[in-house]
């Protein structure tokens, strides 16, 4: 019980800390599913009522590593919070690599940063949900397959 509120409050600074969101966890909805084979993850709903899923990685992780996390547990992303709530972070990234790759070449529109943003490292990360559909999966390390970890619905209402 006490590891689970110590590792309640060491997320909630890690997103203050990390991403500039401060967060209030109401309850926890999933701990630490195995989200790859270095990788966990954590759902969580705040005070607010919002979803959220925050993934740490023992090795590099990159925003493209996330995405595919976000679709093989069977949720739906709102947004990926961006380190140090650098609005720009993913696209200035892309900007870098796409430069290392073609210096003589200009950016003509977002379409040319698309798979250039993917690259950007992103350890810890940090989720808001739109929808969970119907179950959480898990990732098992011994048959190397998505599983079923919990059933959980959550549809964000859409305001105006």
């Amino acid at each position: 019980m006490n590891e689970e509120i110590f590792g309640d409050i060491a997320i909630e600074r890690t997103c203050a800390d990390r991403f500039g969101v401060k967060i209030d966890i109401a309850d926890v909805i999933a701990r630490g599913v195995q989200t790859g084979v270095a990788s966990q993850g954590t759902l969580f709903k705040t005070t607010n009522g919002q979803v959220w899923l925050f993934v740490a990685s023992q090795s590099p992780q990159l925003l493209d590593d996330v995405q595919k996390i976000v679709s093989r547990m069977n949720v739906e992303a709102e947004l990926f919070c961006p380190p140090h709530a650098e609005i720009d972070y993913f696209t200035r990234i892309g900007r870098e690599k796409f430069k290392t790759m073609f210096p003589g070449k200009p950016i003509v529109s977002d379409d040319d940063l698309r798979y250039y943003k993917k690259l950007a490292p992103y350890n810890p990360a940090l989720v808001r949900l739109a929808k969970v559909k119907g179950e959480i999966r898990g990732y098992n390390l011994q048959s190397k397959a998505w599983h079923k970890v919990k059933d959980y619905n959550y549809n964000k209402i859409k305001t105006i």
